[in-house]
């Protein structure tokens, strides 16, 4: 019998990295999934797999973005 992989962090507001930038595009400030990816790992942001695709706290995303913006020259 097999044990599927069950994760203690389900974000009620998750969503997929991809759709994410798509939506975080839309602000004039877009940001690359790997960015996103790269951001969540350095802040320790929890990511789950759906699939082949990561996804994350929609509320920790915006934070994210926010302080990526936020830290970039002309800003």
């Amino acid at each position: 019998m097999a044990v599927s992989l069950i994760s203690p962090y389900v974000a009620a507001d998750e969503i997929k990295l991809k759709e994410a930038a798509d939506l975080l595009a839309e602000t004039g400030h877009p940001i690359s999934v790997s960015t996103l990816e790269r951001l969540c790992r350095r802040q320790g942001v929890p990511m789950t797999k759906h699939g082949r695709a990561n996804a994350a706290s929609w509320t920790e995303l915006l934070k994210l973005h926010r302080n990526w913006v936020n830290s970039r020259p002309g800003s």
